[in-house]
Order: structure tokens, then sequence, then C-alpha cells
């Protein structure tokens, strides 16, 4: 195979792990602000303010595109390294690494919306939440570290 074909395959790798990633982030966000705006909704409606700190649960999602970045700029770094020699290491990283940031970034955006659901209705359990929605992250986190190793 030609040099530009294994860099251009490890490249796209890089960028499958970016825009996957992101692909989940979007559903994950695109569920908590839902369910968020469900609760302001109910508030208002009740005469009452609105929580404010639901804005927590519709960012958590977000930070699996930052690891699909850091992962993306691995796998670009060990292609430029290896002359496009682990096109198939990085392509593989980019696409299985990305799937599973996507769909850690998608549960974790349920898990938010109903977390949004039970504080808006008992004003209770902010912390609870937020370490269930931290164990869902951990999912992302895993998966970019252990598909970095793969790299080299």
């Amino acid at each position: 195979m030609e040099q530009n074909t294994m860099i251009a395959l490890g490249n796209m790798g890089a960028m499958a792990a970016l825009g996957i990633a992101a692909v989940g982030s979007a559903l994950g966000t695109g569920i908590a602000g839902s369910a968020a705006i469900g609760v302001w909704k109910k508030a208002y409606a009740q005469g009452k303010s609105a929580l404010f700190t639901l804005l927590v649960f519709v960012g958590v999602p977000i930070s699996q595109t930052i690891y699909g970045m850091l992962l993306m700029n691995s796998i670009l770094a060990a292609v430029k390294s290896t002359g496009g020699a682990n096109w198939g290491a990085a392509l593989g990283a980019g696409i299985f690494g990305g799937l599973g940031m996507a769909f850690s970034a998608w549960y974790q955006g349920r898990a938010a919306a109903n977390a949004s659901d039970a504080l808006g209705e008992t004003g209770k359990g902010m912390a609870n939440y937020l370490m269930v929605c931290g164990v869902v992250e951990t999912v992302a986190l895993f998966v970019m570290v252990f598909a970095m190793l793969n790299l080299n």
C-alpha cells in the first residue's frame, strides 16, 4: 500500500475519533437539555423559580468531545511518527474509540435527563446524581486511554 494512502487512512481514524465522539455529545446534551427545559417549564407553570444548576447536567456529555479531540491528537502524532505504518491501529482506535465515547456521552445524557427531573421534583440529591454521571463518564476515559495505548 502506498504511504500516502496509509497516512490518509490513519488520519481518517483521527477524524473519526473526534467526529463520532462529538455525535455522542450532541445526543447526550440534547437529551439532557430537553429534560432540563421540561423541568423549567414545569417550575414556571407553578410559579416557582427555575433551577439554574440543571445546566450542569446539560453540559456533562460535552466532555466526551474533548476526549475525542485528545484521542485525535494522539492518533495524528502516532501516524506522523510511523509514516502511516500503523494506519490500521489508528483507524480502529478512531472508529471504535469514538463509538465508545459516543455511547458514553449518549447514556450520560440519559442519566443527566433523569437527574434533572429528579432534582426538579425533590430539590435533593445533586451530589448523588453527579456521581452517577461521573461513573458513566469513566467509560469514555477508559476507552480514550486504552485506545491511546493501542497506538504504541
